[in-house]
């Protein structure tokens, strides 16, 4: 691998780099498309001067909805390439979620496409654009709608800037600058939108390529990319190493396996959910993975059996830590890591991170001792967009970040997540904030009261659990209200039961008693013998 030189301080300079060096290196491929590092270099290039001809100013956002191709990852370059911001939005949003997210980031164009896995989202993009009125371009990537520019068009007024003003722009970018807005949320279930820098995105493709050394790797890319480990863990650390990114739009666990052996893969980073999925497909065995180096997860547990069956598979077996306003993977097992650390850690802290685990009053955590994650460097988020109230309660009294995450410290120095200070639960590599599915419920005209859950999932690790209260004279059921989340909530977030209950338990304050809920819950379940 060609390194890249130490005074880089913009994402898109993993691109330039390569194509500078190794034009004809296969860049990036999604179905019949196939970009070389030359060619994502010119298109990253008028993409660029497009925004800078549609008015896009340093620090302006630009949000774009589109599953994981070869689309999105040159107007995500572009847009960083000249100190702009880009935001995600997933395609299983929903109505209210769009207009959530577009509220909070403002955006001043709307990059996009119309049709997404059978779903027409003309009317979303529509009412985004008339409804918030920093949208001021709307640009579609596939079919037109009303009020639509298609990318032709707008790529073609770029024509007219010059190469000095991309200079110039390119040249007003620093690398604690951020990059890219990714969505999170808290405990009143509104989102968030966590500022993450280019210098974040660059040490993370540095250290992760150090803990998976491969020469060019080729990574198979199938997270989302409003998600961190979509945009970062996977897609610049791809482009960091030189390598190739294969897009799987939408993950299914055969056309994965097809994919690993036809495009001769060697690195998959996904989810527990997906990595079960994958290794009890039924083509596993008649697939030839023989090029794989690594296979690597994050997001949740994974049991010893799972290891057990994918250990018998071609590459090194690695599980990390990382999260949004980390902006990368602070944590790794090590190389031939036993199957114990493999399923229940998260590996050690990396040297380069100033790390500790500390309980509340700051008190570092020993071997066999408990505590938090928190973190301190200038890889750091930049605090949350036009939050300072969530940034200021995100960090202690001495300057560190609370990840929310509470671990054990074993012996060795490995790290077990035992569990979180926040409510916040993993399903299938994806993080839902009950409060926000429990707002969703809420809004149900027969609905009282409401609690959700992360409850145990042999499959996805946790899903959710609804605890509802009917109003007074009024009746629900879980179908109705499972039909009610499915219009409001993108269907990772739905939970997958539904407790009707007469009334729930109530604390003196008259909020729900959760720790009775869980307790009560917890009673239900069958003993492990």
């Amino acid at each position: 691998m060609i390194p890249l030189p130490t005074e880089a301080v913009r994402i898109g300079q993993c691109v330039s780099h390569h194509a500078t060096r190794d034009p004809d290196r296969e860049a990036a491929v999604h179905d019949t498309t196939r970009m070389r590092y030359g060619e994502l270099d010119q298109a990253m290039t008028r993409w660029a001067k497009a925004l800078l001809a549609a008015g896009v100013k340093h620090g302006d956002r630009v949000a774009m909805l589109t599953p994981p191709c070869t689309e999105w990852l040159t107007v995500m370059l572009a847009v960083t390439e000249i100190g702009a911001i880009w935001c995600g939005y997933h395609p299983r949003y929903k109505r209210p979620e769009f207009r959530h997210v577009t509220e909070l980031a403002e955006p001043v164009v709307l990059i996009g496409f119309r049709h997404i896995h059978g779903r027409d989202y003309a009317d979303d993009l529509i009412a985004m654009k008339s409804e918030v009125s920093s949208v001021q371009s709307l640009v579609l990537l596939d079919e037109p709608v009303d009020g639509g520019v298609p990318a032709d068009a707008f790529l073609a007024a770029g024509d007219a800037v010059s190469d000095d003003e991309l200079a110039a722009a390119r040249g007003a970018v620093k690398i604690d600058d951020t990059a890219v807005l990714i969505f999170t949320s808290g405990t009143t279930g509104r989102p968030k939108a966590a500022r993450v820098k280019h210098r974040a995105l660059l040490i993370g493709g540095a250290v992760e390529l150090e803990h998976w050394p491969m020469d060019r790797p080729r990574i198979l890319h199938m997270m989302p990319v409003n998600h961190i480990a979509g945009v970062g863990m996977t897609g610049v650390f791809g482009l960091y190493a030189g390598g190739t990114l294969v897009f799987q739009d939408r993950f299914e666990a055969g056309d994965l396996l097809r994919l690993l052996e036809e495009e001769t893969i060697d690195h998959l980073l996904g989810s527990p959910v997906q990595f079960h999925m994958m290794a009890h497909h039924p083509d596993l065995e008649a697939r030839d993975l023989s090029n794989l180096k690594f296979l690597t997860w994050g997001g949740g547990p994974i049991a010893v059996p799972l290891v057990e069956r994918l250990n018998t598979l071609p590459g090194e077996l690695r599980t990390s830590f990382g999260m949004t306003e980390l902006g990368l993977y602070v944590t790794f097992t090590e190389k031939d890591a036993p199957f114990d650390a493999l399923s229940r850690t998260i590996g050690k802290p990396h040297a380069a991170f100033d790390i500790r685990v500390a309980d509340a009053e700051g008190k570092v955590a020993g071997p066999g001792e408990q505590g938090e994650i928190q973190a301190r460097g200038p890889w750091l988020l930049a605090g949350y967009f036009r939050n300072p109230e969530a940034t200021a309660e995100a960090f202690t009294a001495d300057g560190w970040f609370r990840t929310g995450d509470v671990v054990k410290v074993w012996n060795d120095g490995n790290l077990e997540i035992v569990g979180r200070t926040k409510e916040m639960f993993i399903s299938g590599g994806f993080n839902i904030y009950p409060r926000e599915v429990e707002m969703a419920i809420e809004e149900h005209p027969a609905t009282g009261m409401v609690a959700v859950m992360g409850v145990p999932d042999e499959a996805f690790g946790e899903v959710g659990h609804a605890f509802v209260e009917p109003r007074p004279g009024t009746t629900l059921d879980a179908a109705e209200l499972d039909a009610w989340c499915r219009e409001r909530l993108a269907n990772y977030k739905i939970p997958k039961t539904f407790e009707i209950r007469s009334e729930l338990p109530r604390l003196p304050i008259g909020k729900i008693d959760k720790q009775t809920l869980k307790r009560e819950f917890s009673e239900r379940q069958p003993r492990e013998s």
